[in-house]
């Protein structure tokens, strides 16, 4: 490696040099905020006649340069800023050339010398005469705005918005043309190129802190992919493979490629609890410790098969209307924990595991199993830790579908996985705050209860107002006095019971016509009446006479017991569950040891007692796929394998407090309260590198939060 101090314009405007942007680099990204970072650089050294340092640009020589050649460098780091630059320059002649007196400044110079120096290689042809080229779509825009030709038919909007924003800051006159050439002349770079026989590139890379934009994993992963691949191969792999990815994506790209990637590496490493804001760590972990560093076409070919699933599933890409319309339908419940679970069910399917309608039947009972917790109020929390739990299980099973059911009707009411019966499914649809209480699902459980009604004529989803058939607000205006009437003595506690309730509420395209109206009014109202409405949900409220406390809980027991149908709770021998039960936490691991003879402290009746059990129940909840295991020294929690040791627990020594060995050190650790001690280099115990104590109930939800990035 050898690097420099030099001037940006030394390193651009060097002889018969051309500088590429690789395949896997990013596309041009810069927005407003970095240009007028840049502009007010540029203008300060400008100005104050200082030199301003903007940082690094790396690249690799291509070997096959000769004498007479172009010489093209690969840029692995300085894309946005040369090309923000360049389209500067770009800006600033375009303004020299209109007006020869704009130029004088320049002395034995022209506008067409720049040009030639900085802009393009003047003596070539083809894609040769430019000095920077960008990489795929970006590069015709580029080249366009350069040349001050015709845009290509989709121009890319961050480039052209770029230069926009340079030209209108130069004609304001604000600053002279001047002054900006002189800023660009004091703008100091470290000029680093690389020798590709020696130098690994992509370590480099990753290290070098650029100005601008963070890059994002969607950076990361195609630059560790590609970067130290030859040219061609690059190139090839990239149409083959790579540019699917992205465009699968779309506009989203960077969001969404960020979630497809964690999401994946939940199916690949679930034993070890993937991080979305370290998703590049842990796929880097996964490349690395599968021997898929020298493999790029095995792994872009794995990323392409499930981002193809991914954009199926979750970004409505899906082709075949039936499976398109139970993805919409789990989407839009909200609950993204779901999604390796679903996309191991695809790969599943897509590996003739499973048919098509054994696929669809998962994704209803999958239906199933969200709505009705979140209809119970059950959290979504920890269901990230129990879905991973399953991957590897369905992978191997001979009947997925069998496996799957069991594994959901496993669990016992109080864990993490617990699925809802019939009864409490519907006591919660008759009693509770539905319209308040279910705010992801209040629409769709109305519209997938209108449905049921004629299942292939399906209602347009978002075409209908959630309308209250006795009103939210009764007041006393005459309309409000005909509620009460109707309502009775007891209108106001009836109203506070069961306005918002599933009983009360239904679907229209009237609501603004409806307001506060009597009952009557709202039945007879033309066209938009309950008697002339076409939807099933009210033909029992148009035949009513009354609209009362009776009537609101029989449609509420009504709709209710059509609900269990629609979303049914699915039956399995129990025989058959208990094959596939979670095992009992604490195992053989802990040998001859247990917690009495171990850490009596711990044992019924010990000092740390009661505060070991609350520990363990929200374990429990939080991961329900961790095992007890008893050493000589402390117990600890290990994955379901017994292959990780996740954390050690010990009783501390004249206190009720316990001491928690945590396996992950401070640097991996989100500790905004300061719970957690550093142990380095010795550790607590078992390798444990960072300890935290426990000291009361009251800290335990602080202190599962740590526990639970190990």
């Amino acid at each position: 490696m050898r690097a420099t101090q030099a001037r940006f314009l030394d390193l651009l405007g060097a002889d018969r040099t051309q500088f590429i942007i690789p395949v896997y680099q990013r596309e041009y990204s810069w927005e407003r905020p970095q240009l007028e970072d840049l502009w007010n650089d540029v203008t300060l050294a400008g100005k104050d006649g200082m030199t301003h340092f903007i940082g690094s640009f790396l690249y690799i020589p291509e070997e096959d340069s000769t004498a007479t050649s172009i010489h093209r460098k690969l840029l692995i780091d300085g894309q946005q800023r040369m090309t923000t630059l360049s389209l500067l320059l770009a800006a600033l002649l375009d303004y020299l050339d209109e007006d020869d007196s704009r130029a004088q400044f320049l002395t034995d110079l022209s506008p067409k010398s720049l040009r030639k120096s900085y802009l393009f290689n003047d003596d070539y042809r083809g894609e040769s005469r430019y000095k920077l080229v960008l990489s795929m779509d970006d590069k015709a825009t580029m080249q366009s705005l350069v040349d001050g030709t015709k845009l290509p038919q989709s121009p890319i909007r961050r480039l052209v918005e770029a230069k926009a924003f340079f030209t209108g800051n130069i004609r304001s006159g604000r600053v002279s043309p001047e002054t900006l050439w002189n800023g660009l002349n004091k703008l100091v770079i470290i000029d680093t190129e690389l020798n590709p026989n020696e130098d690994n590139a992509q370590l480099i890379f990753e290290s070098m802190n650029s100005k601008g934009k963070p890059l994002t994993p969607i950076d990361l992963v195609r630059n560790f992919i590609l970067l130290s691949l030859p040219a061609g191969r690059q190139k090839e792999l990239y149409d083959q493979y790579w540019s699917h990815i992205e465009h699968l994506f779309g506009q989203d790209a960077e969001y969404e490629f960020n979630a497809f990637l964690w999401y994946w590496l939940y199916l690949k490493i679930p034993e070890r609890n993937p991080k979305q804001d370290n998703a590049y760590h842990d796929f880097k972990y996964y490349v690395q410790n599968h021997d898929l560093v020298r493999e790029p076409e095995t792994i872009l070919s794995e990323l392409l098969a499930y981002a193809t699933r991914y954009a199926r599933l979750f970004l409505g890409q899906e082709p075949d209307p039936s499976l398109k319309r139970r993805f919409d339908r789990i989407n839009s419940l909200g609950v993204r924990p779901v999604r390796p679970l679903l996309m191991c069910l695809y790969t599943l399917m897509d590996e003739r595991k499973l048919t098509e309608d054994e696929f669809g039947s998962l994704c209803d009972m999958v239906e199933s199993f969200l709505f009705r917790r979140m209809v119970v109020g059950k959290s979504t929390q920890g269901l990230n830790k129990m879905f991973a739990g399953m991957y590897r299980r369905l992978d191997d099973a001979d009947n997925p579908q069998q496996c799957l059911t069991a594994l959901l009707l496993a669990p016992e009411n109080n864990t993490t996985g617990y699925f809802p019966d019939d009864g409490e499914f519907a006591e919660a649809l008759t009693t509770r705050d539905i319209y308040n209480g279910l705010k992801k699902g209040k629409q769709y459980l109305l519209e997938r209860l209108e449905d049921s009604y004629h299942p292939k004529e399906p209602i347009n989803s978002g075409m209908y107002q959630i309308e209250h058939v006795m009103p939210q607000t009764i007041d006393n205006s005459d309309n409000s006095a005909a509620w009460k009437t109707m309502l009775g003595p007891d209108w106001q506690n009836i109203h506070d019971t069961l306005c918002h309730t599933l009983g009360n509420l239904t679907l229209t395209g009237y609501n603004q016509e409806y307001s506060n109206s009597a009952f009557p009014t709202k039945q007879n109202l033309q066209p938009g009446g309950y008697k002339y409405s076409p939807l099933s949900l009210n033909r029992y409220i148009a035949d009513c006479n009354a609209w009362n406390a009776k009537t609101i809980g029989q449609r509420a027991e009504m709709l209710a017991d059509r609900a269990c149908t629609i979303w049914p709770r699915p039956t399995l021998q129990e025989n058959i569950i208990d094959q596939y039960r979670p095992r009992p936490r604490t195992t053989s691991r802990s040998g001859s040891w247990t917690i009495e003879t171990s850490q009596p402290e711990l044992a019924p009746g010990g000092k740390c007692r009661e505060l070991f059990e609350q520990l363990q129940q929200a374990l429990r909840e939080a991961q329900p796929d961790w095992t007890l295991g008893v050493k000589k020294n402390y117990v600890g929690y290990y994955t379901d394998s017994g292959k990780a040791l996740h954390i050690v627990i010990k009783a501390l020594p004249s206190s009720t407090s316990l001491g928690i060995g945590l396996n992950a050190t401070m640097d991996d650790l989100d500790d905004p309260n300061g719970y957690a001690q550093d142990k380095r280099p010795h550790g607590f115990e078992a390798g444990c590198l960072t300890r935290v104590d426990l000291r009361s109930a009251e800290d335990i939800p602080q202190v599962m939060k740590l526990i639970n990035q190990c």
